[in-house]
């Protein structure tokens, strides 16, 4: 298994080292953030409002950056994103610190919007810079970045938590949430260094200007089957943003864990993540697209369902066993297949339409989650339970899955067909 991965490029590596470096912010902000947010005294409502923000600035600049970087250079993009992550993360911090309200929702836009040039960019780039061989490596590897930075961010949060203070330039700084998170936003600016070196593939589209590009929409992008990839995604993240955003309120509503507690739960399941992110490029190339993204989501589902029902019995004194064992095997298996649905959109909707159907998903999942950012915020305010809205996630997350089967089919049909009818290979002389 590891040998393929040996042949990924030493450009696609240094792309995915750097967007190590800028998830370790993501990583931390998703783990403590609501947490601290709520001791700064902040209501399950006006959290929610504050990360429907941070989607929306994806939601609106997402696709027109897709239509824009179709057969440009992608290299001064991931420079952008790298420059803008860590500033616009720390300025969202200090803001929040000192009461700043006037630029704080502009700043979680900009958030969402810094994290976004680099995700419609990452998958495009893959798919210019690697042969057939190792594309689903690369894709593999990309997506278990997520993992690590959240092992890495999870583990800091936890050690940092129990260093009582030190002397900084005189100042004595006590690592609570808010100097965890600003020290972690430091580290974002290694990214930097690296994208120096990287050293891009020609595009395989032609570079038109960004009107022009608008005006062919029509005729130059297979919609139909556009629609068909993005329509389960939609469905899916839907349900994902009424429940992972929120998961360690859920944690510190139901049993009660505080910031360091989860971040330490979070960087275990981050590590069977990372394995299985791996893992499912071989059971993909050895069993196919069908086994590879229903199997690991199916199961997903049942200990979701599972999850949401802890809160029923919190209780009892084992529930939270059963809470934590139902997330930490929950999260893989519904992040493994993540690598798997991609490569499947990319090779369905062909080479002219990647850079679009990358937009295109990151805009759908900003939309979706910004649309379930706020259904939980309007649910919370009719005091629903979280285990009701984790099961409105688990319906569907089922959906979801059937829209997947159905194009799975698709797929596999299509590619039958085209195998029948090309030539049959000549004769060397």
């Amino acid at each position: 298994m590891l040998s393929r991965y040996r042949k990924i490029s030493p450009s696609v590596l240094l792309m995915i080292g750097a967007a190590l470096m800028l998830l370790l912010v993501n990583s931390s902000f998703i783990l403590i953030l609501n947490i601290y947010l709520r001791k700064m005294g902040y209501a399950d409502t006006v959290i929610a409002q504050y990360n429907s923000f941070r989607f929306l600035g994806t939601l609106l600049f997402a696709f027109p950056l897709g239509i824009f970087i179709k057969g440009k250079p992608l290299k001064p993009f991931f420079i952008t994103g790298s420059i803008m992550v860590p500033s616009v993360s720390l300025s969202l911090l200090y803001c929040l610190e000192h009461g700043i309200e006037l630029f704080i929702m502009p700043l979680f836009v900009l958030w969402g919007v810094s994290f976004m040039i680099y995700n419609v960019c990452s998958l495009p780039f893959i798919m210019r810079s690697e042969p057939e061989e190792v594309v689903t490596e690369a894709i593999s590897l990309s997506y278990s970045t997520w993992s690590m930075a959240m092992i890495i961010a999870g583990s800091l949060i936890n050690i940092l938590s129990r260093v009582e203070q030190i002397s900084l330039f005189g100042h004595q700084i006590v690592f609570d949430e808010y100097h965890t998170m600003f020290t972690i936003g430091l580290l974002g600016t290694l990214s930097i260094f690296l994208l120096i070196f990287i050293k891009e593939a020609k595009p395989r589209s032609s570079s038109d200007s960004f009107f022009a590009n608008f005006k062919v929409m029509r005729n130059d992008y297979d919609w139909v089957l556009i629609g068909r990839v993005l329509t389960p995604n939609m469905i899916i993240a839907v349900g994902a943003g009424l429940t992972i955003p929120f998961v360690n309120l859920f944690f510190n509503s139901v049993f009660r864990l505080d910031s360091e507690d989860f971040s330490l739960i979070g960087a275990a399941t981050a590590g069977i993540v990372f394995i299985s992110t791996l893992g499912i490029a071989g059971i993909r190339r050895r069993y196919g697209f069908k086994t590879a993204i229903m199997f690991p989501q199916i199961l997903a589902i049942l200990f979701l369902i599972v999850l949401a029902m802890t809160q029923l019995v919190s209780h009892l004194s084992w529930a939270i066993y059963v809470a934590i064992g139902a997330f930490m095997l929950r999260q893989p298996l519904m992040n493994m297949a993540g690598p798997v649905t991609s490569e499947l959109g990319m090779k369905y909707v062909g080479p002219r339409n990647q850079e679009l159907i990358s937009a295109l998903s990151s805009s759908i999942w900003s939309a979706s989650w910004f649309i379930s950012a706020k259904i939980f915020q309007y649910l919370r305010q009719l005091e629903m339970d979280y285990y009701q809205i984790f099961i409105i996630t688990a319906v569907l997350y089922s959906v979801g899955v059937f829209f997947y089967y159905m194009l799975i089919n698709d797929f596999t049909k299509r590619d039958q067909e085209v195998e029948i009818t090309a030539p049959p290979p000549q004769p060397r002389v």
